[in-house]
C-alpha cells in the first residue's frame, strides 16, 4: 500500500451487529483496531469516527454537521451473520470392570468433540451514494472447537473404596473467532480496494497458524537461547552489550524497548513472541544506520526487513471467480515489498485442531 500514489481515504461504519444473538463482543472497535494495526505505516486508509445514526445496517450521517466537516470517502457495513452451534458432535466411551477385588476395579471413560461454526460478512461502501463496490463483499466463516475428557476410576485400596473422577474440558472463543474473522475481511476488502496482491500477505509464514504453533510448543519445550538474543537486540540497535547470556536487567530493558517498538506487551520477558520478531527481523541484513543503544524507544524503531517476492507469481482466483491482480502488474510485494509486515498476529490465536 505504502508504493500506490499518494491517496488517502478516509473510512467509517456502520453497526457490525449479532444477528444471531449468540456472540456478545465489540464487533465495531473490533474493525477499528484492525484497521489501525494493518495500515499503522501506509495510512492509506483512515477511521473516520464522527457521529452518526445506524439502523437496518445502513449509515446516516447526522443532518446537523457544521459546513465543511470531512465526510468520510467509504464505509464498512456487515454483521455476525452466522452462528451454528455443535454442527459435529463425536464421541467415544471406554471402560473396564474387574473381578479381582482390589487396585482398580472399575473405570469409564469419554472423550466428546463438538465443532460450531462462525461467520462474519463485510461490505465495502461508496459513501455518499451507498452503493456497495462491485466485488465489495466479502464472507469468511471460522469452525470453533470444544473438546472434553471426562470419567471415573474405581478400586479398592486396602479395606476402603476409592474413586477419582476426572474431568478435563477445552472450548476455543466464539469472540477471538470473531476477532480473527474481521480482521480477515478488513484485509480482503482493503486489499481489493486498493488492487494489491494481499492473498501474499496471508499465506506468508508469520500467518502460518500451525508452523507457528509447532515452533511456540518447541519454545516452551526449550526456553529461549538469551545469547543469540542478546545479539540479535545488539545486531537491531537496542542495547551494546555485553553478549553473557544472563537475563540482566540490562538486557530486559533492551527488551522491552524492542517490545514497544513492536506493538507488543512491554513487560521485559523474552517469551515466543519477542523471540519470533527477533528472528524475523534479523533474518535479512540489518542496516548500517542503527539506532544508539541508550536512546529513547521512539528512536529504536528499526524498520523490517525486506522480503523479496517474485513478481511473476501465478495470480490466484478470488472467491467470486475473477482472477486477483497480479503481483506482476500491482506495487505491492514487488521491489522488495515485505508483506508479511501487514498482517502479523492471526497465527496468535488459530490453533491446530489436535484430535484426542
Amino acid at each position: 500500500m505504502a508504493q500506490l500514489p499518494a491517496r488517502r481515504y478516509l473510512v467509517s461504519s456502520s453497526d457490525i451487529p449479532d444477528e444471531t444473538r449468540g456472540i456478545y463482543v465489540g464487533a465495531d472497535d473490533m474493525l477499528i483496531n484492525a484497521l489501525n494495526q494493518m495500515n499503522r505505516t501506509s495510512r492509506r486508509y483512515v477511521f473516520l469516527d464522527q457521529a452518526r445514526i445506524s439502523g437496518f445496517g445502513q449509515l446516516e450521517l447526522v443532518t446537523t454537521r457544521k459546513k465543511g466537516e470531512v465526510k468520510p470517502n467509504l464505509y464498512i457495513r456487515g454483521s455476525i451473520s452466522q452462528h451454528d452451534s455443535d454442527t459435529v458432535d463425536n464421541s467415544i466411551s471406554a471402560g473396564h470392570d474387574s473381578k479381582t477385588g482390589k487396585g482398580i476395579v472399575n473405570s469409564l471413560y469419554r472423550s466428546s468433540r463438538t465443532l460450531s461454526i462462525v461467520s462474519v460478512d463485510l461490505h465495502l461502501v461508496q459513501y455518499p451514494s451507498r452503493q456497495i463496490l462491485a466485488g465489495g463483499s466479502v464472507s469468511n466463516s471460522m469452525v470453533v472447537t470444544k473438546r472434553g475428557l471426562n470419567g471415573v476410576v474405581g478400586g479398592v485400596i486396602g479395606d476402603a473404596d476409592v474413586a477419582v473422577p476426572i474431568a478435563i474440558e477445552r472450548v476455543e472463543s466464539q469472540g477471538q473467532a470473531v476477532r480473527n474473522l474481521i480482521e480477515l475481511g478488513l484485509i480482503e476488502l482493503l486489499g481489493k480496494h486498493a488492487g494489491v496482491p494481499y492473498w501474499q500477505c496471508l499465506g506468508a509464514q508469520g500467518t502460518d497458524a500451525r508452523a507457528a504453533e509447532k515452533r511456540e510448543r518447541k519454545f516452551v519445550l526449550s526456553g529461549p537461547d538469551i545469547k543469540r538474543m542478546q545479539q540479535q537486540l545488539i545486531a537491531l540497535g537496542y542495547m551494546s552489550g555485553p553478549i553473557d547470556g544472563k537475563l540482566t536487567p540490562t538486557t530486559r530493558q533492551a527488551v522491552t524497548r524492542f517490545q514497544v517498538a513492536q506493538n507488543l506487551i512491554a513487560n521485559g520477558e523474552p517469551d515466543f513472541d519477542v523471540i519470533e520478531r527477533l528472528n524475523r527481523l534479523t533474518s535479512a541484513p540489518v542496516p548500517t544506520a542503527r539506532p544508539a543503544a541508550a536512546s529513547a524507544p521512539s528512536k529504536a524503531t528499526p524498520r523490517a526487513p525486506q522480503a523479496k517476492r517474485s513478481a511473476t507469481a501465478p495470480s490466484p482466483k478470488s472467491k467470486s471467480g475473477a482472477t486477483a491482480p497480479s503481483a506482476a502488474t500491482s506495487p505491492q510485494c514487488v521491489g522488495g515489498q515485505n508483506c508479511d509486515g501487514l498482517y502479523k498476529n492471526l497465527y496468535d490465536f488459530i490453533k491446530d485442531d489436535v484430535e484426542f
